[in-house]
């Protein structure tokens, strides 16, 4: 301020009782650990740890399933009913993984359209890969259907959960 003409400490970066204190010529008081500094150290500290816990908890890999919606299921000439679903395998590694799909829950036949050997499915590394599965049940029921993909190294089991339906 002095560079302005103006008196020092109208601008000033300091506590009220402080300046109230340097009017009475008494020496300011400085304390480092307040309940503000405490607070925000605090504060700091559970970010902190949050974000560690996030990085370590998270998953490699994801699957997703979603039931195809027109016609929800067709009845076949033969009887039984045929369901189809998109499953997505998203891969969040650098590296390549093969997943092998299954079905669960449900006594149907699984096919993966254009993949009717049902080899491993060959996701890119942080790619991801979307079939088409259809599922053909003999005596059709209304149940869960979990699907499950399981990583050829072993290290990684996907699973999602569905429903069946026999409309």
């Amino acid at each position: 301020m002095s560079k302005l003409g103006r008196p020092r400490g109208l601008i000033d970066y300091e506590s009220w009782n402080n300046i109230e204190r340097g009017r009475r010529a008494e020496p300011p008081v400085s304390r480092l650990v307040r309940p503000k500094t405490i607070g925000l150290t605090a504060a700091c500290v559970v970010l902190t740890a949050t974000i560690v816990f996030s990085f370590m908890a998270r998953t490699n890999a994801t699957l997703s399933v979603q039931h195809d919606r027109d016609p929800l299921a067709v009845r076949l000439s033969d009887g039984s009913v045929r369901n189809a679903y998109t499953v997505k395998l998203l891969n969040k590694s650098s590296v390549a993984h093969s997943y092998t799909l299954s079905v669960s829950g449900v006594d149907a036949q699984m096919a993966i359209i254009g993949n009717e050997s049902l080899a491993a499915i060959e996701v890119p590394p942080d790619g991801s890969e979307a079939v088409r599965v259809t599922l053909t049940a003999a005596t059709p029921r209304k149940a869960d259907v979990v699907f499950t993909a399981r990583d050829e190294s072993g290290t990684t089991v996907l699973s999602a959960k569905d429903r069946f339906v026999e409309r």
